[in-house]
């Protein structure tokens, strides 16, 4: 894998990809006192960055004779990839999907011209079958993220970021096989080997994190996680001997925090983003990662979430940035106590959203019932202050308050 390849891989897409330069974000380089950019890929043809690396790859494969049929499995965003760039090259497509892939991605895929097959939980059981396919019907099998040719495609981002801010000091980059973060760190470091390039990963699939922290290849056999762009249990073989020559550090991020990262996205730049393609916010916004006074691109790597999933996710970021609270109340089962709950809460300026009685708890005493509740606060500070007019009142509130 070498510099070279990358480049011959930027002249390969040229007339092909949508070049989005790096946007300045002054919201956010306020928010963490960095300067902060954007590479939006979620804008990129197919709806991400894996476009580049299939197109580079089934490309290549038609310069030097071409295949008759392909077969990839992916979680979506390589799929679409795949099976934009067999199309437009007139070669049949197979892509075997994960069961649990977004309906979204499924419709796109198919809607450019590819026969998806289902099987499986997870992308490395979707692999197992597409290999199955390679050997029984002769296509060419393009791996998502473990081959050369896809790792060059995506590493024209690095070339790409480069040539738009030269001065940055650091790119943070999703991973979940590592063809992205394994393409744009040997690219990086080709041309500015002082730039950090930073790998993020969700906290429910760890392997790359884990391989790299130890410096041997860790897979890990339970994945749980909302990024299913990069929900991986076992990393690519060159993948991570590039990551680790060329990586300067790869950190994890939680669901609650890329769902939060989701909906800063959607609220202060009016992006929508998968949480695959959050992962950078996510961790810069953590505070981990110390970029004070850093130039500093957060690679949104795709777009592709499914419209189902948008609610449960923001509901889930509302949560985790203290702007809903979940919690329950035991109070005495009587006319009047419902209203002085309410009562409270409206004092609080706190918008009741649901509300739900339980009078079959195994720990309720006769005449007692248990309220759960969620509203819509301003954050932690006023969700502290809901809090404690609550427990002020005398009223009972139990140990599972969410929010605060």
């Amino acid at each position: 894998m070498t510099a070279d390849k990358i480049r011959e891989a930027r002249e390969r897409l040229a007339s092909v990809i949508q070049r989005n330069e790096l946007d300045h974000s002054s919201t956010f380089s306020a928010m963490t006192g960095a300067d902060v950019y954007f590479k939006c890929e979620n804008l990129q043809k197919t709806g991400s960055f894996k476009v580049r690396g299939a197109y580079n790859k089934i490309a290549k494969l038609a310069e030097n004779g071409g295949a008759k049929s392909i077969v990839a499995c992916s979680a979506g965003n390589h799929a679409q990839g795949c099976a934009f760039a067999a199309s437009a090259m007139g070669i049949a497509a197979t892509i075997v999907m994960p069961k649990t892939t977004p309906i979204a991605k499924i419709k796109a895929t198919e809607g450019y011209g590819a026969k998806v097959e289902l099987y499986g939980d997870y992308y490395d059981d979707s692999y197992l079958r597409a290999r199955e396919i390679e050997r029984t019907e002769g296509a060419v099998f393009i791996h998502p993220f473990d081959d050369e040719d896809v790792i060059a495609g995506q590493g024209t981002l690095g070339l790409e970021m480069l040539e738009e801010v030269p001065d940055l000091d650091c790119i943070i980059v999703p991973a979940g096989g590592g063809g992205l973060l394994a393409g744009v760190a040997c690219a990086v470091k080709s041309v500015a080997p002082n730039v950090r390039v930073i790998g993020v990963q969700a906290e429910g699939a760890p392997a790359i994190a884990l391989s790299f922290r130890e410096k041997k290849h860790i897979s890990t056999e339970n994945i749980h996680t909302i990024a299913d762009g990069i929900a991986v249990k076992n990393p690519g073989d060159i993948t991570m001997d590039l990551i680790e020559k060329y990586a300067d550090d790869v950190m994890t991020v939680s669901d609650g925090e890329i769902a939060s990262a989701i909906i800063h996205l959607i609220e202060r730049t009016k992006l929508v983003v998968e949480p695959a393609g959050a992962t950078p916010l996510a961790l810069l916004l953590s505070g981990r990662l110390n970029v004070k006074g850093k130039k500093v691109a957060c690679l949104l790597s795709g777009g592709n979430i499914d419209v189902s999933m948008i609610g449960k996710i923001i509901d889930q970021g509302l949560v985790s940035r203290g702007r809903k609270i979940e919690f329950s109340i035991q109070l005495q089962d009587k006319p009047g106590m419902l209203e002085k709950v309410s009562h409270i809460l409206a004092s609080q300026n706190a918008n009741v959203i649901s509300i739900t009685y339980d009078r079959m708890s195994a720990d309720l005493e006769l005449g007692e019932t248990i309220l759960h509740i969620g509203c819509e606060v301003g954050g932690r500070e006023h969700s502290a202050r809901v809090a404690k007019a609550l427990t002020d009142s005398g009223l009972k509130v139990l140990d599972n308050y969410r929010g605060k």
